[in-house]
């Protein structure tokens, strides 16, 4: 089953969960890493995050996004109390810990690791991310 994500980052129209405030800051996110020309992505290749995985800009641009709102660290690393409270928004409390679990994995750069974090939060209904 093909399927295709409508992403680049990150809020899905039915994201009533996550607050305006949070919205906001992740469009502004969005936007500052799409204002950079060392991190700006197309955006067809966002929205379809899935299949360009491996796409070094596209890990470029995730990576971005997620160090800016605070879900990965400079070095690469995820910020995994930051993850907990993001996610947190969104999931219900009893279930944070297992997404955690399945989506705070370490690939072998950082922008696979944010575009791996970001795949999952999308095949896990953690909408935590905004739409194009």
């Amino acid at each position: 089953m093909k399927t295709v994500i409508i992403f680049v980052c990150c809020v899905v129209a039915a994201m009533a969960d996550l607050p305006a405030s949070e919205r906001t800051f992740l469009k502004q996110v969005h936007d500052a890493c799409q204002s950079n020309p060392k991190t700006f992505c197309d955006e067809n290749k966002l929205r379809n995050l899935s299949n360009n995985i491996n796409d070094p800009q596209v890990g470029i641009h995730m990576s971005c996004m997620a160090i800016k709102a605070g879900l990965q660290h400079p070095n690469g690393q995820l910020n995994i109390p930051t993850m907990r409270i993001k996610v947190g928004l969104v999931v219900d409390q009893s279930k944070v810990e297992g997404v955690i679990q399945k989506c705070a994995k370490t690939a072998e750069n950082p922008g696979k690791t944010a575009n791996l974090m970001w795949v999952c939060f999308v095949k896990n209904n953690v909408e935590y991310y905004h739409k194009l």
